[in-house]
């Protein structure tokens, strides 16, 4: 009889049949985890990745517009046309049925940049640069040898190739206009980047043949990425510097076809992120979809969506579409370097869209739930500026108000409605007398030298406050009703200054608009935005009376680059340079036009100060070297966000210590006048503050100058 403990006993041979048995259970459950796993790799890929025959009909249509080539790596958006040039690739239609790609244009010895379908899906227009060249050159480039980008159309079956621009210009970024022109980029300007020496390339429109090529842009800087909006104007991205930092704001603009009705869409006081770029209104939507990027990166981001309706600088406006791409506040002070894996976002309708992410072909949706990959990138090649093979509505054609070329002249005309719109509280009615015209100037001079010893710039115009050489056309008067009707020169980049009856400017434009030839223009008031309906509806009756008023000219007699020592320091010689030179200067100020090693000895009293600016161009706030006589706009890194500070008289004249002296004859002790300044000298003085301190009154000056101003320790 066995016991309790020896019944429990397992005996070997059954002990093995167990072992056994475990075995097989074990194998057949790694087995079953193995097909588990197969299981959830397959749906995964399946959820992202769906059969093109399910997909294409889920989307609406069978084929895609595709520009195959490889990534871009230039160093900013605006060296995206010359930089990195890569052969390969070609202009390609995608059969989302067969998925099989098929190239209509080979471009092996060659890259395009970007195509665009026409309306009626029949012919695509397209960049396309070709010839054998080195991949890293740099600007500036030699005519005749260097591969150019120019603008090409050719049928959606391939055929009827035809190059629409030649000549030893950048030509790029076209798309197709509602009327049958092409809206395109080009460097045909001669106009060159501040910072650097790259070309810009503005907006310009041609017939499409290639002919009629009419310039719409004014920009002293680049213009990018064209597309159509709704309401059948251009919209696009505009880069500007006025009197602000080196952190770049490439903000989102509107245009009409025929270069009138400028206006702003959305970020031109926007820190974060630098750039909005590659703009499309979402159908049925007053939205845009858009990249969003620094500026020190090439053309890849997040994606975002911009509701303008919410503020045309708003935080409130910006919804970004790819969270995994950090960007910052709009009021974050550096956007210049965030950086992302998309590029090219084209919106399918208002749930969904195409985007390019490290040269995969995606569609998305808005809400960010669903993600589907339709062509994976095939090695280096990726896909890039996708669109449907479709026909698609034809915007609005805009009819142009412009009289005949021949009839328009060289003026176009300005009306404000009330100028103290935006300006109350802080400024009493009444108070504005005039308004200044400025013109902004182009670069038109190359320099091989680099590190300016004020800033960033390439070019030295001041101490580092403004970066360009400006010409005041002159004034126009304000009536007590705070209206205004005025001459403007046409095809100029000009801004307003707001100015007192001291001849101050109480407020300034820190950004320019242009006007075509004939056009006139109007603004509800000066800082007001033209999105809000004005708080009248009628124009003030004097506004329209009579012709618009001819512009007063400068206290110089012409519009002129603003040199300072032609227009500011013979005032000091006839006034001030008795009791302010040698040795013996009272207190020290010395007011002679004698030459320093980098401008002049007044202009290094009044406009640096006693101690000279850092040695280093990246000096942030220690830039402001707290000059005792004038307040100037900092032009130097560390600084961005005074672009925020729009308060009427938080800059130039009328914080400026000079302006006070000048103004009150700069009494002595016992309030006796020193100097008795005539009005005009006491507006040279004056209008050079508001200006931004500028030294140079012409880029070829400071160019021939600029042994004086390159940084001998860099």
């Amino acid at each position: 009889m066995k016991t309790k403990t020896e019944s429990a006993t397992i005996g070997e041979p059954e002990r093995n049949q167990l072992k056994a048995c475990a075995m097989t259970i074990g194998r057949s459950l790694q087995s079953l985890v193995q097909v588990l796993l197969a299981l959830i790799i397959a749906s995964a890929a399946l959820a992202t990745e769906q059969s093109a025959p399910e997909s294409h009909g889920q989307l609406g249509f069978d084929k895609l517009l595709l520009v195959e080539r490889h990534p871009v790596e230039s160093t900013h958006p605006y060296t995206f046309f010359y930089m990195d040039y890569r052969q390969g690739g070609g202009l390609c239609i995608y059969d989302l049925k067969t998925r099989e790609l098929t190239r209509l244009v080979d471009s092996t010895d060659g890259e395009i940049l970007s195509a665009d379908l026409d309306y009626d899906a029949k012919r695509i227009v397209f960049a396309w640069r070709r010839g054998r060249f080195d991949r890293h050159e740099k600007a500036p480039f030699r005519p005749g040898t260097h591969a150019y980008v120019h603008v090409y159309t050719v049928g959606v079956d391939g055929r009827d190739l035809r190059q629409l621009t030649t000549g030893d210009d950048f030509n790029y970024d076209p798309c197709w206009l509602p009327d049958g022109g092409i809206a395109f980029i080009s460097t045909r300007v001669d106009q060159w980047v501040y910072c650097n020496s790259g070309p810009v390339g503005v907006l310009h429109r041609m017939d499409a043949d290639g002919s009629n090529v009419v310039r719409l842009s004014a920009n002293v800087l680049n213009d990018f990425t064209p597309s159509v909006a709704a309401d059948g104007r251009i919209l696009y991205t505009r880069w500007e510097y006025v009197d602000k930092s080196p952190l770049a704001i490439q903000s989102l603009w509107k245009i009409r076809p025929d270069g009138t009705n400028l206006e702003l869409v959305f970020g031109n006081r926007v820190l974060s992120p630098a750039t909005f770029i590659e703009a499309q209104q979402i159908p049925g939507t007053s939205q845009l979809l858009c990249t969003m990027t620094g500026h020190v990166k090439p053309i890849r981001g997040a994606t975002g969506v911009i509701d303008p309706n919410r503020g045309v600088n708003a935080q409130a406006a910006i919804q970004n579409l790819t969270p995994e791409v950090d960007v910052r506040p709009v009021d974050f002070p550096d956007g210049d370097l965030f950086y992302g894996p998309y590029e090219s976002p084209y919106p399918l309708d208002d749930q969904t869209y195409l985007v390019s992410k490290d040269g995969n072909l995606l569609v998305r949706d808005y809400a960010g739930r669903q993600e589907q990959i339709l062509l994976e990138r095939r090695g280096e090649l990726g896909y890039y500026s996708a669109r449907p093979l479709r026909a698609r509505s034809r915007p609005p054609r805009p009819t142009s108000v412009l009289p005949p070329t021949d009839e328009a002249g060289d003026w176009a005309a300005v009306y404000i409605q009330d100028v103290y719109n935006g300006l109350e509280p802080y400024v009493k009615r009444g108070d504005v007398k005039r308004i200044c015209v400025v013109e902004e100037k182009p670069r038109d001079a190359l320099s091989r030298q680099r590190r300016c010893k004020f800033g960033v710039m390439n070019v030295t115009v001041s101490c580092g406050a403004t970066y360009a050489t400006r010409v005041v056309w002159g004034f126009a008067d304000v009536a007590d009703d705070g209206s205004a009707y005025f001459q403007v020169p046409a095809e100029k980049p000009v801004f307003f200054l707001a100015l007192d009856d001291q001849g101050r400017a109480v407020q300034r434009m820190r950004s320019y608009t242009h006007l075509m030839p004939g056009e006139v223009q109007g603004c509800i008031g000066c800082h007001a935005t033209r999105n809000p309906l004005p708080p009248s509806q009628d124009l003030a009756a004097s506004v329209f009376r009579g012709q618009p008023q001819s512009l007063d000219l400068p206290p110089w007699d012409a519009p002129i680059g603003f040199n300072y020592e032609a227009i500011v320091q013979p005032v000091l010689d006839a006034h001030c340079v008795q009791c302010h030179e040698g040795e013996d200067a009272d207190a020290g100020v010395r007011l002679t036009g004698q030459r320093t090693q980098f401008f002049s000895e007044s202009y290094d009293t009044l406009a640096i100060g006693h101690e000279p600016a850092p040695p280093h161009r990246f000096v942030g706030k220690n830039a402001l070297v707290e000059n005792p006589y004038t307040n100037w706009i900092s032009g130097f890194h560390g600084v961005e966000d005074n672009i925020l500070e729009i308060e009427p008289r938080q800059w130039g004249s009328p914080r400026s210590k000079l302006a006070d002296l000048v103004l009150s004859g700069h009494p002595d002790k016992d309030g006796k006048k020193r100097v008795d300044l005539s009005r005009e000298e006491k507006q040279r003085i004056i209008t050079w503050i508001d200006l931004n301190v500028p030294f140079y009154g012409s880029f070829t000056q400071a160019v021939d100058d600029m042994h004086k101003t390159v940084d001998s320790s860099s």
